[in-house]
């Protein structure tokens, strides 16, 4: 994903911070396990997300451990464990892998090329044990890449293409929750990937880029994704959160998967948009 998917740190309990640090940590540590090192470099806070809403939707309580790490050697901290973490850094892995093909099949990038070898043999493995989700990210991000080149000016098209994609990351098991973690992980992903154009679109303009927002004026950004965010939240609505975990999931969709926006679009208020309360 693109980075977005993150806390306001201003408005969290100190409970939710450290419950959101051990997540992080847990995927962090995951990457390592499962990936040595290199896995590491590819750890996100979108991900961290993915691990939030799971736990909340399946009321799951991960093993905690407290250890100090390379990366933080001065003193110990939490950090948890179990299937839906290591389910994370696969899909994180699988991401990122494919996306480095991306960059090869689309510009030639020799670098891409090489990082993309770095995580074939693992990848390859892993996707034996989520065919569904590898499936949808190899298929999603070709046809992504079809739409891009032909210069493709109506956004729904592919914000739809990326939704469908983390629809299918978003729906872990075919079970009851399926099919509404799929719609939940779909109108994130439109979201997240209009999100992302209207954070490029000055960049994108300047190095004759692709973005399928060209059309549209900056003052036009704030009602797009306050419509996308509002169906969003009304898909996150209709599933059963686990009670404990609401004000912290409610934090990033409300208002951290808001504070980039702000950040290079700001407004008088300094509020979330209405409709997506």
């Amino acid at each position: 994903m693109f980075g977005y998917v993150v806390v306001n740190t201003e408005h969290l309990s100190e409970e939710d911070r450290e419950y959101y640090q051990a997540c992080y940590c847990g995927l962090c540590r995951a990457l390592k396990k499962r990936y040595g090192n290199i896995g590491r470099i590819t750890l996100t806070y979108d991900m961290t997300f993915l691990i939030l809403f799971l736990e909340a939707v399946y009321s799951s309580d991960p093993d905690i451990s407290n250890r100090k790490c390379a990366l933080h050697p001065s003193k110990p901290g939490d950090f948890f464990s179990d299937p839906i973490i290591d389910y994370a850094a696969d899909m994180n892995i699988a991401l990122v892998y494919y996306k480095f093909l991306d960059d090869w099949n689309d510009d030639n990038s020799l670098f891409s090329l090489m990082k993309s070898k770095l995580f074939k043999e693992k990848v390859v493995n892993t996707s034996v044990r989520f065919p569904r989700q590898y499936a949808a990210i190899e298929k999603g991000l070709s046809e992504l890449s079809i739409v891009e080149k032909a210069g493709e000016l109506n956004p729904d098209i592919p914000a739809n293409i990326f939704g469908n994609i983390l629809g299918e990351i978003f729906a872990i098991h075919e079970d009851e929750f399926y099919e509404p973690l799929k719609d939940f992980g779909k109108a994130l992903g439109k979201f997240i990937y209009v999100l992302d154009a209207c954070m490029d679109l000055k960049s994108d303009i300047k190095k004759r880029r692709y973005n399928p927002l060209i059309l549209y004026s900056s003052t036009e950004f704030k009602e797009i994704l306050s419509l996308l965010m509002s169906d969003c939240t009304e898909k996150y609505k209709e599933l059963a959160i686990d009670p404990r975990r609401k004000n912290i999931i409610e934090n990033i969709l409300y208002s951290g998967i808001w504070t980039k926006f702000q950040s290079v679009f700001p407004t008088k208020e300094k509020e979330v948009p209405e409709d997506a309360e």
